[in-house]
């Protein structure tokens, strides 16, 4: 009896043991289930939060980029736009700043400032509209405003930095935020601000390399001309183009239908590496090459700034581009990509544009685009203003130091073209080109140049 019962006991003990490891391994996987969805909800925050901080410093970026054409716009017109645009991007930045996990305390001024600009800019709007330009206390705000918004962004560039190196986590932003983001104080009657003790850098958002160089062109291409050509001329065009010594052989790719039909087509080169392979597309129609790019590495710079565009330059008159001027440039990876506009007369075609990006290492050409080129390239006639230039100064702002007067032809939406008084001028450091129009006098457009370690760029 007393075996049974011990050999009862061994089988109940047994029972519990195996309960016991089954609730331990469920415990366990409950855990680590409830720790992984903790680990994923808590990276879906941390990336909410890191888009939503991202966005907001885009927003200011924008906004900075706007008053300061807004510092220097003659026109209500031009006013009215530049407003609206500060408006919503005031507004956005202030919807994002809400969504960080910052204590209201820590974010109340500057959430107060940027909803101060974006009601401020929404009432110079509405009085653009009627055809009123800003006065001069209206602007000495706009210029203040401009002037905190500059160190706003340093600062928080400053942050992003931190964040973006695991500095702090967006958790430690609550307790960082408090010190950031008070520094700010603000005076509702005049929007005065404290200085911040520090030099101020600008990040713009959107860059171009040239004035109108990303312009969307509308309807069909223009610039085509000569007869359609058959796939094995298109290869033969290529292959000339990238040089023949360098290609062994030119492959089909695909049939571009787009507004430009091309071929494209895959270019070999002799030693066969097939990470080496330049794509290039030839136009059915006059068999012109609408863009190539060689991908190789280019691992040193030899070349100067000057050599690059004399090779940019010898290239396109081989490729039977004349009366070029050159415009603005942009380095990147031992590369330079040089913008060139078409020039008749004296006057700048900003419509007909062509890039070249030349390899600093032995001059070759590693990238071609010529699509605004080919859609706008025509004979346009001649081009002259209607008023003078004396008269188109008096539409530029006196705040404005012009430093040069040239014609201009842009482009505009709608698929129409501007002659233009180019006024390039400098106003508080900053560089700009203002466009008159030489018909009416209306001024146009405005772009501040933006000079970089990496080439001149406008926006």
């Amino acid at each position: 009896m007393k075996l049974f019962n011990t050999h009862q006991s061994g089988k109940r003990f047994q029972r519990i043991s195996v309960i016991l490891m089954v609730a331990l391994i469920l415990t366990g996987f409950f855990a680590y289930n409830t720790y992984h969805e903790k680990t994923q909800y808590q990276t879906f925050l941390q990336n909410s939060y890191q888009r939503a901080f991202r966005e907001m410093i885009t927003n200011v970026e924008s906004l900075k980029i706007l008053l300061d054409k807004a510092e220097i716009t003659a026109s209500a017109a031009n006013s009215n736009f530049l407003m609206t645009q500060v408006w919503q991007q005031s507004s956005s930045a202030a919807d994002n700043l809400g969504r960080l996990p910052i204590s209201h305390a820590a974010l109340n001024r500057t959430e107060k400032f940027l909803n101060q600009v974006a009601d401020f800019c929404y009432s110079i709007s509405r009085q653009n509209a009627a055809n009123k330009v800003m006065s001069d206390e209206q602007l000495d705000k706009i210029s203040k405003m401009n002037d905190y918004s500059q160190r706003l962004l340093s600062e928080l560039r400053e942050l992003e930095g931190d964040v973006r190196q695991g500095g702090i986590q967006f958790g430690e932003l609550r307790q960082k935020g408090r010190l950031v983001f008070k520094r700010a104080s603000t005076n509702n009657a005049d929007l005065q601000f404290n200085k911040i003790g520090e030099k101020f850098v600008e990040y713009p958002t959107l860059i171009y390399d040239g004035p109108f160089s990303d312009n969307v062109v509308e309807g069909k291409p223009v610039g085509l001309n000569g007869e359609k050509v058959n796939l094995e001329k298109a290869k033969q065009i290529a292959t000339e183009f990238a040089g023949p010594k360098d290609v062994r052989q030119a492959n089909y790719i695909s049939s571009g239908g787009g507004i430009i039909e091309t071929y494209g087509l895959e270019l070999i080169p002799m030693d066969n590496e097939k990470d080496r392979n330049i794509s290039i597309d030839i136009t059915k129609k006059g068999g012109h090459v609408l863009w190539m790019l060689n991908p190789r590495n280019v691992l040193e710079k030899k070349l100067s700034d000057k050599q690059a565009s004399e090779k940019a330059k010898e290239f396109l008159k081989k490729a039977g581009f004349e009366n070029l001027q050159e415009t603005y440039y942009l380095k990147n990876d031992n590369t330079t990509i040089v913008t060139y506009v078409a020039e008749k007369d004296g006057v700048l075609i900003y419509p007909d544009l062509l890039k070249v990006k030349v390899a600093l290492d032995n001059g070759q050409i590693v990238g071609f685009d010529s699509y605004q080129y080919l859609m706008a390239h025509k004979d346009r006639g001649e081009l002259k203003g209607k008023i003078s230039e004396e008269e188109a100064r008096k539409n530029v702002t006196q705040r404005l130091n012009i430093e040069r007067v040239k014609l201009a032809l842009i482009p505009m939406p709608g698929n129409k073209e501007y002659l233009c008084y180019e006024f390039k001028g400098k106003y508080k450091e900053n560089d700009y080109f203002v466009y008159i129009n030489a018909e009416n006098g209306n001024e146009e457009r405005i772009l501040r140049i933006i000079k970089t370690e990496n080439g001149t760029l406008t926006q």
